[in-house]
């Protein structure tokens, strides 16, 4: 079973070879290669993958909000 880490820049769950202890004020935390490889580059390329980010997590909270909502529609209908 492989195991994962959660990233705190990205807030998604990556194989544990691709994470790595970042020094934040808070203390150290899990970070993935892949934002660290973005923040090193350009200003253009940081906000491009900023942007990316941010679309994949809305796409994931409206998915997560819908299967709630099928949820409670399901228990609403179901016999009691």
């Amino acid at each position: 079973m492989t195991e994962t880490l959660f990233c705190y820049c990205c807030r998604v769950h990556h194989d544990k070879s691709q994470m790595r202890r970042y020094p934040t004020r808070q203390g150290y935390r899990w970070r993935c290669l892949r934002s660290i490889e973005a923040a090193a580059s350009s200003l253009r390329e940081r906000e491009a993958f900023g942007q990316k980010q941010s679309a994949l997590n809305r796409e994931a909270a409206r998915e997560a909000a819908e299967r709630g909502l099928r949820l409670r529609r399901m228990l609403m209908a179901a016999p009691g």
